[in-house]
């Protein structure tokens, strides 16, 4: 008898092991089961934050510049009064100094929107900023580097960066 004993004890305790391990089983099945749905809503997370990134991106892109067109509305608001204005008048000083003033309306909007215009006439020419498109001798004989004479199209930068360059006439200087 003491041998049965002996044998229903081991058969305890494999099934107290085999238990214990059916218990771990059932705890890992859980927790794998609760890490699967985390990182479904994670990944699920993400990509809706990436879908929102793209459209708002988008959306920056297409309405990037609707601050500026606003401000250009009264600049074509100016030009439309401007235009009956010289159709009705006999004054073409009026309608000069009207059209003046729009002129300077947009060159101060545009200019606190950050466009500058490039310096030209009497500058050293730099070809990061002036577009030649003629050259001439130096009659002076007193220029040492080679400058900007004349001025064919304004060029303008945006936030230091070039948008356009001058169109400009170099002279050359003697060597």
């Amino acid at each position: 008898m003491p041998e049965q004993e002996a044998s229903n004890n081991n058969d305890d305790k494999e099934k107290d092991e085999l238990q214990s391990l059916k218990e771990r089983i059932g705890e890992l099945e859980e927790l794998n089961a609760d890490l699967q749905d985390k990182f479904l809503r994670k990944h699920a997370d993400y990509e809706n934050y990436r879908k929102r990134m793209v459209k708002e991106k988008g959306e920056a892109i297409l309405y990037a510049n609707a601050d500026l067109m606003k401000g250009m509305l009264d600049v074509l608001d100016n030009f439309d009064r401007a235009e009956e204005a010289a159709l009705a008048a006999n004054d073409i000083e009026a309608v000069k100094a009207g059209v003046e003033m729009i002129n300077k309306s947009l060159i101060e909007l545009l200019t606190n929107k950050g466009l500058v215009k490039i310096a030209t006439i009497g500058e050293e020419f730099n070809p990061e900023v002036h577009q030649a498109i003629a050259m001439a001798e130096d009659e002076s004989g007193k220029l040492t580097k080679d400058t900007v004479v004349e001025e064919y199209q304004s060029g303008y930068k945006l936030n230091d960066r070039v948008l356009r360059p001058a169109v400009v006439k170099v002279a050359k200087a003697k060597t």
